[in-house]
């Protein structure tokens, strides 16, 4: 299908890459001059898409800006398209599902993303996904490297992370709310609630504070802020 160059929308959230390349734009509209022909580029129609103050509908391309920018500066008004849902999606539902499927579309032909572009992405991604939906092998997969290099450029953000939930567990726990209830709210089986309970040994801070440590020092031991450990150890 073919759609309107004026309709489609180039979204940096889901851009995978640092920055358009101005080179291969104007290599692009070169070969289009000669009359090159060009693979259709890869599209989402999206609802929920922020407009300033209110949310619209929209089509997005996940794939071929570049191609996009040199029909525009050739003067084309329209351009080979394929959808890569058919139904339209919740754009802030899907906006980590749209930057990967981006991102893949972009490892194996066009410009490639550089392993700077990878890292950036990975590290995006993370941080913004507190409850690691998106696994490290998700992400590897997704960008086309191992899964240990995701470990390697992301496993900072996921401790600090595990730190933060692991906190709000204990302070739950110690406000007396049943494992069921933390389960729930952390989304996290209660299984797992339960070890990180029982593992922490709340006893050890009055051992540490009669060996002189401060609660700055405790609050570290525990991967939690001065104010979170102040409040465990009452």
């Amino acid at each position: 299908m073919e759609v309107n160059i004026s309709d489609l929308i180039w979204d940096q959230f889901i851009y995978p890459r640092g920055g358009k390349s101005e080179k291969t734009i104007d290599a692009y509209v070169e070969a289009l001059a000669i009359g090159a022909q060009f693979p259709p580029i890869k599209i989402q129609r999206v609802f929920n898409y922020a407009d300033g103050d209110e949310t619209t509908e929209a089509t997005i391309i996940l794939d071929g800006i570049h191609r996009w920018f040199a029909f525009k500066e050739s003067g084309i008004k329209k351009i080979p398209a394929v959808e890569w849902k058919d139904k339209p999606l919740d754009y802030e539902k899907n906006k980590v599902a749209l930057l990967l499927e981006s991102a893949e579309c972009n490892i194996s032909h066009g410009d490639r993303l550089s392993p700077g572009d990878k890292k950036r992405i990975a590290r995006e991604i993370a941080t913004s996904d507190p409850e690691c939906k998106w696994t490290e092998s998700a992400l590897a997969e997704k960008l086309g490297v191992i899964q240990q290099t995701v470990n390697t450029w992301i496993s900072d953000i996921r401790a600090r992370q595990k730190a933060s939930r692991n906190t709000v567990i204990l302070r739950l726990s110690r406000l007396g709310w049943p494992q069921e209830k933390i389960s729930e709210t952390v989304e996290i089986n209660q299984q797992r609630i339960s070890q990180i309970t029982n593992n922490t040994n709340f006893s050890e801070i009055g051992n540490l504070l009669s060996q002189g440590h401060d609660m700055d020092y405790i609050a570290r031991h525990y991967c939690a802020c001065l104010a979170c450990g102040t409040f465990i150890s009452l």
